[in-house]
């Protein structure tokens, strides 16, 4: 069972890791983890949540293009 208020939509999670990719290319996973990081600073775990999930789908995106 998915709690909303925990576990952000995949389509939200994938189109913050497409927009993270537009923006920062080859570097979109480190902003993910690194804006991931300022939210639990910041104790905004919902959104800390989203950041790392976003991190694990660029991870999984950029392998998929990776030559070879």
């Amino acid at each position: 069972m998915r709690l909303p208020f925990i576990h952000p939509p995949q389509d939200k999670v994938v189109a913050v890791a497409n927009d993270l990719i537009v923006r920062f290319g080859r570097e979109a996973h480190d902003e993910a983890l690194h804006l991931a990081e300022v939210a639990a600073r910041m104790r905004a775990n919902k959104n800390r949540h989203l950041y790392f999930l976003a991190a694990r789908e660029i991870e999984r995106s950029l392998a998929d293009t990776e030559p070879g």
